[in-house]
């Protein structure tokens, strides 16, 4: 039996191939555009936002971007129910990984294949923990994962919550802005280089924070 995307000889051409993953992001593109546009597109954000914090594995980003394109004058309207919602949805991880890793937040881990790897940020939890959700808070390294993995080394809650919601404002606030200001003309930078441009930031933050706690 051919799998879908073979020939009926059993030949594997490349074309067709990418013609159809081309084909499916395109749809996904205009499914999500076309959801942006609708009434419902807020509660739906809030949804996504919401449970991306703890077990779904696309970011609210993408939505974002093409809701505020629809609407650009409720840009940081948008980007406050993004950043609230996805802070409440990660207090949800933080308690799954309180109470409920060995059932819930193992199987999520496991998932993205980090499990042996993050046992191993444990000891840097201490002095690094709030930069470590920060960084899971604002750049793309998987922010379900930062709260499932907090909350089971039990760090501090309150910490925790400081800085998340700081770093998911910044990330989703960022994007507003560039999006109020600039609108279509970014579209495509900050769907395909945001990531790297994050990374970037929190790279520099980093480093001016070191700087300082070494020299002042």
């Amino acid at each position: 039996k051919n799998h879908w995307w073979q020939h009926r000889d059993g030949s594997s051409p490349s074309t067709p191939t990418i013609h159809h993953l081309k084909k499916m992001i395109e749809n996904i593109y205009n499914k999500i555009l076309d959801i942006s546009k609708k009434k419902y597109a807020l509660p739906f954000l809030i949804f996504i936002a919401f449970i991306e914090s703890f077990i779904f594995p696309i970011p609210p980003d993408i939505f974002l971007i093409f809701l505020i394109l629809a609407q650009r004058n409720k840009a940081f309207y948008f980007a406050f129910y993004c950043t609230l919602f996805s802070v409440l949805g990660g207090m949800l991880g933080f308690v799954i990984g309180v109470f409920f890793f060995d059932t819930i937040g193992s199987n999520i881990l496991n998932y993205y294949n980090l499990d042996d790897k993050f046992l191993n940020f444990k000891n840097y939890y201490d002095e690094l923990g709030m930069w470590i959700v920060a960084a899971g808070g604002f750049t793309p390294i998987p922010y379900k994962v930062i709260t499932i993995f907090s909350g089971f080394i039990k760090m501090n809650f309150i910490e925790f919550t400081i800085a998340s919601f700081i770093s998911r404002a910044a990330r989703y606030f960022l994007l507003a802005t560039l999006l109020y200001f600039y609108g279509k003309k970014i579209e495509k930078f900050l769907i395909k280089k945001f990531g790297i441009f994050s990374f970037i930031i929190f790279f520099i933050l980093i480093l001016i924070y070191f700087f300082i706690k070494k020299f002042y």
